[in-house]
């Protein structure tokens, strides 16, 4: 699956051009776990559902990013994160091989479990590079992204973060879907 191309991701402090609803911004550029804000927002009604997992062929900007030889298979982790039936959240993992071995090889068997639950969890985890996007409805990713949202829409925004967990990396992107908006309220960071 195409992935958006290296000239659709901008640096965060660019955010601030594009005239974005400020709830918007304000999940784009937290810093802090995902999978914990999501878990405040919804409270007792947080889900995740694994669309796949597969070895797969990363992208040639993904395997620059990752410092790994284009070509190099990679595990593709893809889920939606949700607040009881609603998609709020397409995620899109990319983990190298040399990042599965030793202790971190349990990344195969996280099944439903949150990805953001263990890489917090860590405290050698750093977030070393972030990159935010828009997706529209021509992008390739974007049908797949969107899929279970319930409201129409134009676009989606997006960030992509460089992790390294004991100085192993692996490339998390996530899609804010529409539903993520609708309760019109912030939770806290």
């Amino acid at each position: 699956m195409k992935h958006p191309g290296t000239s659709s991701w901008f640096r965060p402090k660019d955010i601030f051009s594009k005239k974005l609803d400020p709830a918007v911004v304000s999940w784009l550029v937290d810093q802090g776990s995902l999978t914990r804000r999501l878990m405040a927002y919804c409270p007792g009604q947080f889900s995740v559902r694994v669309l796949s997992q597969q070895w797969v062929t990363p992208e040639i900007d993904e395997a620059r990013i990752l410092s790994i030889p284009y070509r190099q298979t990679a595990l593709l982790r893809q889920v939606q994160l949700l607040c009881g039936d609603m998609v709020c959240v397409y995620a899109r993992s990319i983990i190298p091989l040399k990042t599965l071995k030793g202790r971190h090889r349990r990344l195969l068997f996280l099944g439903d479990r949150p990805l953001g639950a263990y890489l917090f969890a860590n405290p050698n985890l750093q977030r070393n590079q972030q990159q935010l996007a828009s997706i529209a409805k021509k992008d390739a990713l974007f049908d797949i992204a969107t899929a279970g949202n319930t409201q129409d829409c134009a676009q989606i925004w997006g960030r992509r973060s460089l992790f390294t967990i004991d100085e192993k990396p692996l490339l998390v992107s996530e899609y804010f879907l529409p539903a993520l908006f609708e309760k019109n309220a912030e939770a806290p960071h």
